[in-house]
């Protein structure tokens, strides 16, 4: 058990390094998207320094990043506890890449993706909840920090009451619910400026910010 173990979280965490957001800046671009906006390679800065269609392919890129490992950890394993340490990998490694220098996104998509494997329709709740808030308030990051404890919360409800997948075949469980606890606690320490800014009312809506520059670049 401890080398299967092993293998999942190795391979969960290559397959989160995949940088997608900086793929398709240097890509479209030629630039690296850490040099602008926000600094990272999430898709919200992908949106910001490329636009709508980027936005759109590096974040379904980063779901599918979270989505695929789990979804096949399960389907070889059948184990809740190898699911949620290929979870967990997957997001260390898009958040801390090992190909880029270990500077990479904040999370979000990424455990959304976990989401969907662990429980389909939690994903598709929150992602509800989640269109709801940027079309309401035009805050993604408002967005980030509701979506991703939402879920942690819905994964602990389903497990204190012993409720079955939407398979019908294996009952929630707390373990799944502690992905959703790591997940919260690590997007919200990522989001930590912005939540002083949302707070401030200084943190930028959509179409606010496009394009600027986070520091010098040299040209070429």
């Amino acid at each position: 058990m401890l080398l299967e173990f092993a293998a999942v979280i190795a391979i969960s965490y290559l397959v989160g390094s995949i940088p997608s957001g900086y793929i398709a800046g240097r890509a479209l671009k030629g630039i690296d998207v850490r040099d602008f906006g926000s600094g990272v390679t999430g898709a919200t800065n992908v949106m910001r320094t490329l636009g709508r269609w980027p936005f759109i392919g590096v974040l379904v890129a980063d779901a599918l990043k979270g989505y695929a490992p789990v979804m096949v950890t399960w389907v070889i394993f059948e184990s809740h506890g190898l699911q949620v340490a290929s979870g967990v990998a997957v997001v260390i490694g898009h958040d801390f890449p090992l190909y880029i220098g270990f500077r990479g996104g904040r999370g979000v998509a990424a455990s959304v993706g976990v989401y969907a494997a662990l429980g389909l329709h939690i994903a598709t709740g929150i992602l509800a909840v989640g269109l709801f808030v940027v079309l309401t308030f035009r805050y993604m990051s408002l967005m980030s920090i509701i979506t991703v404890p939402l879920g942690a919360l819905a994964f602990l409800i389903l497990a204190v009451a012993g409720v079955r997948n939407f398979l019908g075949v294996d009952e929630y469980t707390y373990t799944q619910a502690m992905f959703g606890a790591f997940a919260t606690a690590l997007v919200l320490l990522l989001h930590t400026a912005n939540i002083r800014r949302l707070i401030q009312g200084t943190e930028p809506k959509l179409g606010e910010g496009d394009g600027q520059r986070k520091r010098a670049v040299p040209d070429g």
